[in-house]
């Protein structure tokens, strides 16, 4: 998918699955009344070229290429996962320990496929600098996050 929307390409598929929701997560939705469709986590061709954009890197938010294959292992081994209140989303972080910038992966659990099939998806990803993350009126689910 990555490399045709990068040479723009049709894209064959429309959707991946790159992970799968935590029992842990599904509790907490469950408990907060947040309607889930899928257990599975989709990656679009849209939330893809959305996460990928120029826009993005040029101020330094932008995933490389190299971490934005690494997504499923990312999904395996996150550092901590919260809901963002104001948005309704909850937020995936990966936190590599050699650097103060994070992966934030953004999961809406209540997204469409080309406004007909209803999943789990990833609405965007990018670099995050862990001082930026006290700005945000969230609720720790699982991992721990020392701000």
């Amino acid at each position: 998918m990555l490399n045709e929307i990068k040479t723009k390409q049709k894209v064959i598929k429309n959707k991946i699955v790159v992970g799968k929701l935590d029992n842990k997560i599904i509790e907490f939705l469950n408990k907060n009344n947040i309607p889930i469709h899928t257990k599975q986590i989709y990656l679009t061709t849209k939330g893809l070229s959305h996460l990928s954009r120029e826009s993005k890197k040029s101020r330094g938010a932008g995933l490389n290429e190299e971490d934005i294959l690494r997504i499923p292992e990312i999904l395996e081994k996150i550092s901590a996962v919260f809901f963002e209140r104001t948005k309704q989303k909850f937020n995936i972080l990966y936190c590599d320990d050699k650097s103060k910038r994070c992966i934030k992966i953004v999961v809406d659990t209540k997204g469409y496929t080309n406004r007909k099939e209803k999943i789990t998806l990833i609405k965007t990803a990018g670099y995050i600098n862990s001082s930026d993350m006290k700005n945000l009126d969230f609720e720790l689910i699982v991992g721990n996050w020392n701000f």
